[in-house]
């Protein structure tokens, strides 16, 4: 007799572990949709990338938080009209405190469609752990990383 009352499930154990899961996200790679590092080369190409992150990535239920942006391209792009100013938070990391375990938890949240970071230095393991919070929070991270002149002539 077969009792309808009971479900027939076969549990797997092995398919619950937790660990499991954070350690192939852990695996992210800076190339990863939810974390790139982007070079910039003068304030002309910076407003560019400003305004197709904003466009790339706005949300009406999201903010776009920047971390030091660029005072001066903002501003422009939003007199132009090619950015909405309402949706972006702006932090001056000289004001409050930015840490990189700020910027963790922040990422974890999801309340961000993206995260902008201008001119910030991390080594490869902080950057690996950008990139999980990036993902495990579904909040884009992009790495504005300006380039010297110096850089540039290395570079060719």
């Amino acid at each position: 007799m077969i009792n309808i009352n009971k479900v027939n499930l076969e549990f797997n154990n092995n398919n619950l572990d937790l660990n499991s899961v954070l350690d192939n996200t852990r695996k992210i790679s800076l190339t990863s949709p939810w974390c790139n590092t982007v070079p910039v080369n003068n304030p002309f190409e910076l407003s560019e990338r400003y305004q197709d992150i904003c466009e790339k990535h706005y949300d009406n239920n999201k903010w776009i938080l920047m971390i030091n942006p660029e005072s001066d391209s903002l501003e422009q792009l939003s007199n132009m009209g090619k950015i909405n100013p309402a949706k972006i938070l702006k932090v001056n990391a000289n004001k409050v405190n930015v840490s990189l375990e700020h910027i963790k938890n922040t990422l974890l949240k999801g309340t961000c469609s993206a995260m902008i970071l201008s001119g910030a230095s991390y080594n490869q393991e902080e950057l690996n752990e950008i990139a999980h919070c990036a993902a495990m929070g579904k909040t884009h991270c992009i790495l504005l990383q300006p380039i010297s002149v110096g850089q540039a002539q290395q570079l060719h």
